[in-house]
């Protein structure tokens, strides 16, 4: 554009002299392109000597030579490419089955967050807070209490297995988490009747 605007004509600059020394070169572009005569004139000695005299970057001559030439020998069967285009597919299917047992695992581990925060809600007699008559609120502290000494037991089994200072202090745990519990079911227990009596 900027050559227009200026006035001047374009004549040829250094892309274009690449293609004509590439049609000259040994390459299945100037099989296509050349003239029934190529093979007289692709030789790389010739072409080199032709670019050193034109006006040409640096980068444009030394890409010139024989190294364009597209290699005769390879030779890939048809067994070679489907070889690579099986071992593509298992790839993908390994990463569809990883990124699947991922979110599986995810999931089972978002299930049991789930669990656990309910039980624990359960166990800390939350609840109760939800119950509207003194017979509701009575049974759910029942229930509440109940889970609260069944984690204890959990947990004092799963102690059994420990030795020493380990084991003496998972069972300090169990009941301090116990006793925790039930001042917070009692709590809410209050709380519940308090709330019973200001909605009548």
């Amino acid at each position: 554009m900027s050559r227009l605007r200026k006035g001047k004509k374009f004549k040829g600059g250094s892309f274009a002299q690449t293609f004509r020394k590439g049609i000259a070169m040994k390459t299945p572009f100037a099989v296509v392109v050349a003239d029934e005569n190529a093979e007289e004139t692709n030789a790389p000695e010739i072409a080199q000597e032709n670019v050193e005299n034109e006006d040409m970057s640096t980068a444009a001559k030394t890409s010139l030579g024989p190294k364009d030439e597209v290699p005769s020998d390879f030779n890939a069967s048809r067994e070679d490419v489907d070889n690579y285009f099986e071992m593509r597919k298992q790839a993908k299917e390994e990463a569809a089955q990883a990124k699947a047992k991922e979110e599986e695992e995810a999931a089972a581990a978002a299930e049991a967050e789930a669990t656990e925060v309910a039980r624990e809600k359960k166990s800390q007699g939350k609840e109760i807070l939800d119950e509207t008559t003194k017979k509701g609120i009575r049974d759910a502290k029942k229930d509440a209490k109940k889970t609260a000494r069944d984690e204890r037991k959990a947990k004092k089994d799963e102690a059994k297995g420990l030795k020493g200072k380990a084991k003496r202090q998972a069972k300090k745990d169990a009941r301090k988490d116990f006793r925790g519990d039930k001042k917070k079911i009692r709590k809410n227990k209050r709380k519940a009747k308090r709330n019973r009596r200001r909605n009548k």
